[in-house]
């Protein structure tokens, strides 16, 4: 755009002033005003271009900054899930260690206490049988004393049945025949004088066929009455009693063989009987536990 100037033969163009020409403007000036625009412009293109190139370049250096980073990231995820994971594999094999070291702590802590438990149980239960028998054994010693008072009292009365029947025995002998022989035609036989003259049955075995122990608590009649049964069996040939503190135990010598548990069953004697496994093997004697009504025991030592 042309403005006038103050000056004459000058005209300004687009901020540039050029001579007035008397044919124009000087072709000369606006020729290198042009060619000075075309190399600006050339300037400025290859500038442009630059700067495309540097927007290009920093276009793909940041995606490629881009790529690089999420590598970088997937990478840094990668050695940290492996990181993790390997630190995770060590706190669970710290951690099973810990749970077994402590498991067998606690497995060794029970044992030790269960051991502790156990010899106190056992120093206890000691405690309480020395104690137990400390406080039975005064009637233990009270019933084996009244047992063989018993026995020594039977015996004194057996010694003096058998002195009064050798006097009877010796008196009827020293009769006459004609005497005893009248006796017996008049229908009166002696049976007394009779059972003296038959002759006493030896036993067919010096060893007894069976060993029958008495379990406490003791009654002395009912055992006298269990032996009074016994010998009044045709089977049996005597019996012995073996005064045991704690268990008595009755000896049996049989002429035959008898159901020995059966007919103990049958007595009112006895509460229960049980026989051994063990016995009648290598010519020993069969055994057998005896237990007496607890109630009678009870009402006679209460009496």
């Amino acid at each position: 755009m042309a403005k006038n100037n103050k000056r004459n033969g000058v005209v300004e163009l687009w901020g540039h002033e050029f001579k007035k020409a008397a044919e124009g403007l000087d072709k000369a000036e606006v020729a290198s005003f042009i060619a000075e625009l075309m190399k600006k412009n050339e300037t400025l293109l290859k500038r442009a271009e630059h700067l495309e190139s540097l927007t290009k370049l920093a276009e793909k250096t940041i995606i490629e900054a881009d790529d690089v980073a999420k590598q970088v990231q997937e990478e840094a995820e990668e050695q940290a899930k492996a990181e993790a994971k390997k630190i995770l594999s060590g706190a669970e094999e710290q951690a099973q260690k810990i749970i077994e070291e402590k498991r067998a702590e606690a497995l060794a802590r029970a044992n030790r206490e269960a051991e502790d438990i156990k010899n106190k149980a056992q120093q206890q239960a000691e405690t309480m049988l020395e104690e137990k028998l400390k406080e039975i054994q005064p009637e233990l010693k009270d019933n084996a004393k009244t047992l063989y008072e018993n026995l020594l009292t039977q015996l004194e009365s057996l010694k003096k049945q058998v002195v009064t029947l050798e006097e009877e025995l010796d008196h009827k002998l020293s009769q006459p025949p004609e005497t005893r022989q009248a006796a017996i035609e008049a229908g009166k036989p002696d049976s007394e004088f009779l059972e003296l003259l038959q002759p006493v049955e030896e036993p067919g075995e010096d060893e007894p066929e069976w060993e029958l122990e008495i379990l406490p608590p003791i009654d002395l009649t009912q055992i006298l009455d269990i032996i009074k049964h016994l010998d009044s069996l045709p089977q049996v040939v005597r019996t012995e009693l073996i005064p045991h503190m704690d268990k008595p135990t009755i000896m049996v010598f049989l002429r035959q063989p008898i159901e020995m548990v059966d007919i103990l069953n049958t007595l009112p004697q006895v509460a229960n009987v049980t026989e051994e496994a063990t016995g009648s093997a290598e010519g020993k004697p069969r055994r057998a536990q005896i237990e007496l009504p607890r109630q009678t025991v009870i009402q006679q030592s209460n009496n």
